[in-house]
């Protein structure tokens, strides 16, 4: 049974390298930092933003320092959470040339 969904989307440009440790975990942090091009870095900050806003939308108010979303060997993202309610939370972030987009599903 569905308990929550969230979506939501951002422009990459407006989202700026000053909110990094209001948005990263120092895990996300590390993957961020290994990015070598200015776009894909604004691109994966506006991707993690997304998606956590997502996952705040459809289970409630949790920290974003209590999300960590990293992805696994073939680039899907998954949940890390100790503030979410028990259950399945699947996700899925995208992004296409100007905006990035953040989907959640908590059964």
């Amino acid at each position: 049974m569905i308990k929550g969904i969230g979506c939501d989307i951002v422009e990459i440009a407006r989202v700026k390298e000053t909110i990094i440790k209001k948005i990263l975990s120092p895990e996300e942090i590390i993957l961020y930092q290994g990015f070598r091009s200015l776009r894909r870095k604004q691109e994966f900050l506006a991707g993690r933003f997304a998606v956590k806003e997502a996952i705040v939308k459809a289970a409630g108010k949790i920290p974003f320092s209590k999300i960590v979303v990293l992805n696994d060997e073939t680039g899907k993202p998954y949940l890390i959470s100790g503030g979410l309610p028990t259950g399945i939370v699947t996700i899925s972030i995208a992004h296409e040339k100007a905006y990035a987009i953040g989907f959640c599903v908590v059964e």
